[in-house]
């Protein structure tokens, strides 16, 4: 099965004899929608009536993200839903084992944090002192925050994860060469490119966790972390925690090891205040992000090989599970 991703402004896409015909500056390519699982959209690309009839009709999943790669949206069409654990989801969400669940997303989150940071100390065989130091914090955190005896706040949760997060991305800066400016996290915009990559590889992780919270039974707007912003996909960005150094993170470290990217593959936000991708920067890092998707990894839960992209699915059906039967079991994706 194959994912599209419409990047290029000017795009035109028409639906002709069981296949998608994709235009732009008379260039055409087809790809027959029965091989077709995912369709991501951006700015500037269009959809005719006739496609997203299609793409509603067969269940393909299509998401829109904006010019930055941010969330937009995605075309629903008709699906099977689970009132029971919908229900179930509203009544934990104010509740102690809500915010129990929070901290197991958060746990798995900055375990993965530690293990990205591992790989690259062990790489320096422990020579960079920074490094080694936000690992022993970041192991302080996690003993803290896996004791579910006294559950968190959720401010005393977003707390500590905040300081887990700033310490690491400190720490992460060791990854990449100087002439990539990155000191830190920074967005909203991001300032430097690692940070452009970062905030683009989110917004394509959110858009496909959002995915599957839908295709689990699962509200994706009412959370138990990030709860109830209006607007916002809050579950969606619970469940995205633990991927974001699994998918995002290790693409971005990937892409710039490869030398396939260079600083110069950017460039600045129409104004003039941030760092975006360029098309060709955008081109190669969906392609690692998809080979990161597309991985084979251990899942334990089922004690067999699963696609990156599969296992995201599994772990929302897993916190269904969990939602229906009030039970703690709920286990993060962790890898070593």
């Amino acid at each position: 099965m194959t994912a599209i991703y419409l990047t290029e402004a000017g795009t035109v896409v028409n639906f002709k004899n069981e296949s998608l015909v994709i235009s732009r500056r008379g260039d055409r390519q087809s790809f027959r929608l029965a091989e077709i699982s995912l369709l991501v959209v951006h700015t500037g690309v269009q959809l005719t009536s006739v496609v997203m009839a299609e793409l509603m009709d067969r269940g393909i999943e299509t998401i829109f993200l904006r010019q930055d790669g941010q969330f937009r949206g995605r075309l629903q069409g008709s699906f099977q839903t689970n009132p029971a654990l919908r229900l179930a989801q509203y009544q934990a969400v104010n509740s102690t084992f809500g915010t129990v669940i929070a901290q197991r997303l958060i746990e798995g989150k900055i375990r993965n944090q530690r293990a990205i940071l591992q790989r690259r100390n062990r790489a320096t065989k422990g020579a960079i002192a920074e490094m080694s130091e936000a690992i022993d914090l970041l192991s302080t955190y996690i003993l803290q925050v896996r004791n579910h005896d006294v559950p968190f706040s959720r401010d005393s949760l977003m707390g500590l994860e905040g300081i887990c997060a700033r310490y690491y991305y400190q720490a992460l800066r060791h990854y990449f060469p100087s002439e990539w400016q990155f000191q830190g996290r920074n967005r909203q915009p991001p300032l430097d490119p690692i940070n452009a990559l970062l905030s683009w590889g989110y917004g394509v992780l959110l858009a496909r966790i959002f995915a599957a919270a839908v295709l689990a039974g699962l509200d994706p707007y009412l959370g138990f972390f990030h709860v109830t912003q209006p607007y916002r996909p809050n579950l969606a960005l619970d469940l995205m925690e633990e991927f974001r150094p699994v998918v995002v993170d290790a693409a971005v470290i990937a892409i710039v090891q490869s030398s396939l990217l260079t600083p110069e593959d950017f460039e600045p936000s129409p104004d003039g205040a941030g760092i975006w991708l360029g098309a060709i920067a955008k081109k190669l890092f969906l392609a690692q992000l998809e080979r990161q998707f597309n991985s084979s990894l251990l899942y334990p839960p089922q004690n067999r090989k699963l696609r990156l992209s599969q296992i995201l699915l599994e772990q929302a059906r897993s916190l269904g599970r969990c939602l229906l039967e009030r039970s703690l079991d709920y286990q993060p994706y962790v890898i070593k």
